[in-house]
């Protein structure tokens, strides 16, 4: 039977959501009921474009529908998923999970007690540009990884509800997270609020230490100029660059040589990597309604953002305090 799921926030990015979900329909994985939004002129613009149900009040449809997708203010997440996984529903919910790593693992546990499947938007694990890095890093094609890093920046309107932390920088964190599953010893991060908001950040700069000794850096804000969603990821025997927005790779044959105590450059050329462009959003959700119909757990589970959300939280002490911060350091 295919699962009836209803889009929570239709909103500049809910949009998308539902987009996809009616594209979904098409291809037979799921049966779209309808959209929730307190906007009156938004649910009109929507019954007028797709012709389905609209309400502003998500308890109309409930009782009528098997999953939900969750597009609201991330200080919205955690009411909203409680709500919905206490009466037994599947819930998609864009990332952040919750705005602090408490209420997280609250909804990580109902979930499990509800035996309901509980996906989170971390979109770039769904990323072909990211899943081909994987690959790379897994079958060792890179040697050792040594360190990687990472810009999420671009000038647009700040976010209401978070920081540059959990809107920009939480994307390279779970990146690191796939690629390395493992979670790092220690954080060291600097933050700044350059527009005098105190509660929200306008730039992050992150250094996260694993224990088998790779460094990952990460730089996320909306103030700078342009649009960066890059990746690299430095080994012993090969280099890998990524513009994730494009989904390009190349791969960069260089390494150092030693002899006699003495390195030497080695370069040997770039090579890219030819890489199917497909819409990661339309891949997550794909996931998200396959797993409500098989039970399988996602690749972007409720364990994954509770624990990006642990780590955030853990740079943003280290901001505070301006020290490192031990990730199994309590307060």
């Amino acid at each position: 039977m295919k699962p009836k799921i209803i889009l929570i926030g239709a909103g500049k990015f809910g949009k998308n959501h539902l987009r996809v979900l009616k594209e979904l329909e098409k291809e037979g994985l799921c049966t779209f009921y309808g959209a929730v939004d307190k906007r009156k002129e938004i649910l009109k613009n929507i019954r007028k474009t797709y012709g389905v149900k609209t309400t502003p009040d998500l308890a109309e449809f409930l009782t009528d529908i098997d999953a939900v997708d969750v597009v609201t203010p991330a200080d919205t997440h955690f009411e909203m998923c409680q709500n919905c996984l206490s009466v037994g529903k599947h819930v998609f919910v864009e990332k952040p999970l919750a705005t602090n790593h408490a209420d997280a693992i609250k909804l990580v546990q109902l979930a499990a007690e509800k035996n309901r499947i509980l996906a989170v938007g971390l979109i770039y694990r769904y990323n072909p540009a990211v899943r081909k890095i994987k690959e790379l890093t897994s079958q060792r094609e890179l040697g050792k990884v040594y360190y990687m890093f990472g810009h999420y920046m671009g000038f647009k309107e700040p976010r209401t509800d978070v920081g540059a932390l959990l809107n920009f920088a939480v994307h390279h964190i779970d990146i690191y997270d796939y690629l390395l599953e493992e979670i790092p010893e220690e954080v060291t991060c600097s933050v700044a609020h350059f527009l005098g908001r105190k509660n929200f950040e306008d730039f992050a700069l992150l250094v996260l230490r694993y224990r088998n000794g790779v460094v990952g850096v990460i730089e996320g804000g909306w103030l700078p100029p342009g649009n960066y969603r890059d990746l690299a990821v430095v080994g012993s025997k090969k280099s890998v660059t990524s513009d994730m927005g494009k989904q390009t790779l190349v791969l960069h044959d260089i390494f150092m040589k030693k002899k006699n105590n003495v390195f030497k450059a080695m370069n040997k050329g770039t090579k890219n990597i030819n890489v199917k462009f497909e819409e990661p959003l339309k891949l997550e959700l794909r996931d998200f309604l396959e797993c409500v119909k098989t039970g399988k757990s996602p690749i972007a589970d409720g364990h994954a953002a509770s624990r990006n959300i642990m780590i955030a939280e853990k740079a943003l002490e280290s901001a505070r305090l301006k020290r490192s911060v031990k990730i199994n350091e309590t307060k």
